[in-house]
């Protein structure tokens, strides 16, 4: 897994989003990208689904299951990656890409 990949947006405001099902993405302050392939739902703290805009958020943590990514915004929100062999809807899971610096692909 590239687990250790993703801390690099602890810390970082979402700028744009796209919640589109499983073709969305996050837009990190310093145009750090995520595109995210695969099966995911945004909890508030209630877990209730929602379709909740992320921009302005800041990432406190992110968590790794074996099947499962969890990147959580605060106290209020958080997005659940599936990884899961049948989550998957793309050649790969999610990519991130940093400035200045490899691209990270999750298959």
């Amino acid at each position: 897994m590239n687990f250790r990949s993703l801390e690099i947006v602890v810390g970082k405001k979402v700028v744009d989003a796209d919640l589109t099902p499983q073709d969305g993405g996050l837009v990190f302050e310093g145009g750090i990208t995520l595109n995210i392939y695969n099966r995911y739902t945004v909890f508030d703290r209630n877990q209730v689904a929602v379709r909740k805009i992320l921009v302005g958020a800041i990432v406190t943590k992110v968590e790794e299951e074996k099947d499962h990514i969890f990147i959580i915004f605060g106290e209020e929100i958080k997005m659940e990656i599936d990884l899961t062999d049948d989550a998957y809807s793309s050649p790969e899971a999610m990519q991130l890409r940093v400035p200045g610096k490899s691209i990270v692909i999750w298959n």
